[in-house]
């Protein structure tokens, strides 16, 4: 009976406590966030859509970091991966680092600083021939201090 008891106030806290954070996503301090995925295909090119992390008031900058993108396609050669930022979220995106990456293969990269109130994102472009370029693009996030 006491057995039963407490296992059901702990079912009870765990069930209040789940609720009270629902939906709550807290800031992230500087250091490393979490991997991100993206896989698609394309012929011409594509955009992915645009990701912004939310980051305490001490992290001053933000890069992506261990970056990979694991391409297939019935063509050889290179496509363009393009990293863009859109600067507090008002005008144009600004392309930051472009990266050739084998159609075939997998091709490793990083970013330079930006601020942790830009949007980014990632657009690939196909050169040469059009065929259908199959990808799979991981990342992460690192906020820093200085």
């Amino acid at each position: 009976m006491k057995k039963n008891f407490i296992i059901g106030a702990i079912a009870v806290v765990l069930i209040l406590f789940g609720f009270a954070s629902f939906g709550a996503a807290p800031k992230k301090a500087a250091g490393l966030s979490l991997f991100q995925y993206k896989s698609g295909y394309f012929t011409n090119y594509v955009e992915t859509p645009s990701y912004q992390e939310k980051w305490t008031s001490s992290t001053k900058n933000v890069s992506i970091s261990y970056g990979r993108i694991e391409a297939s396609s019935a063509a050889k050669g290179t496509f363009k991966l393009y990293i863009q930022i859109k600067q507090n979220n008002k005008g144009s995106w600004k392309t930051i680092k472009t990266i050739n990456a084998n159609k075939n293969g997998t091709t490793r990269f990083d970013s330079p600083k930006f601020s942790p109130k830009d949007r980014y994102r990632f657009k690939l472009v196909n050169e040469g021939t059009k065929k259908k370029v199959t990808y799979k693009l991981t990342w992460a996030t690192t906020g820093s201090k200085k």
